[in-house]
């Protein structure tokens, strides 16, 4: 499947998913969050966030996620509280865009890193297969968001 619905209104996808405008459009996604330096956007989509990071297990690259995990999370939230459906991918659908969605359950639902792995993998096996290779990125923002902030107002639990 190129896509699955991690909880309400979020998408975790692909390629195929991110290029397919007749799913976007059944699914009314307006709003794409790309976590590769290069998959173009469909030009209908009307809300575009890029993070541009490769999945090649550098460490270079596995810090750039952490360095980029507060803006992910807080445009996720900005976007999620809107009501939309959002998709979140990267070329598999398995590893970066995977760990995006890990951060911002993290921070809505107050989890740890592997409860969110769990969660996401209970829904979309392929996710994190074999392993995670942005834990790195995962456990860092878990640390640095459990020192310094509050998880994120949510009116909804999804995961129990």
């Amino acid at each position: 499947m190129a896509a699955h619905e991690i909880i309400p209104r979020l998408w975790l996808g692909n390629r195929k998913a991110a290029l397919d405008t007749e799913w976007l459009g059944v699914k009314g996604i307006q709003c794409v969050f790309n976590c590769t330096k290069d998959i173009p956007f469909v030009p209908s989509i009307q809300r575009k966030y890029r993070v541009p990071v490769d999945d090649n297990l550098e460490a270079e690259e596995i810090r750039n996620l952490e360095l980029w995990s507060y803006e992910i999370v807080y445009k996720m939230s900005r976007e999620y509280k809107t009501g939309q459906p959002i998709l979140v991918h990267c070329a598999a659908g398995m590893q970066r865009s995977a760990a995006c969605v890990a951060m911002f359950l993290m921070a809505t639902q107050n989890i740890t890193p592997d409860q969110a792995i769990q969660y996401i993998r209970s829904i979309r096996p392929i996710a994190f297969f074999p392993n995670a290779n942005f834990r790195g990125a995962l456990d860092g923002f878990y640390k640095a968001f459990q020192r310094t902030m509050a998880p994120i107002p949510n009116s909804v639990s999804f995961i129990k």
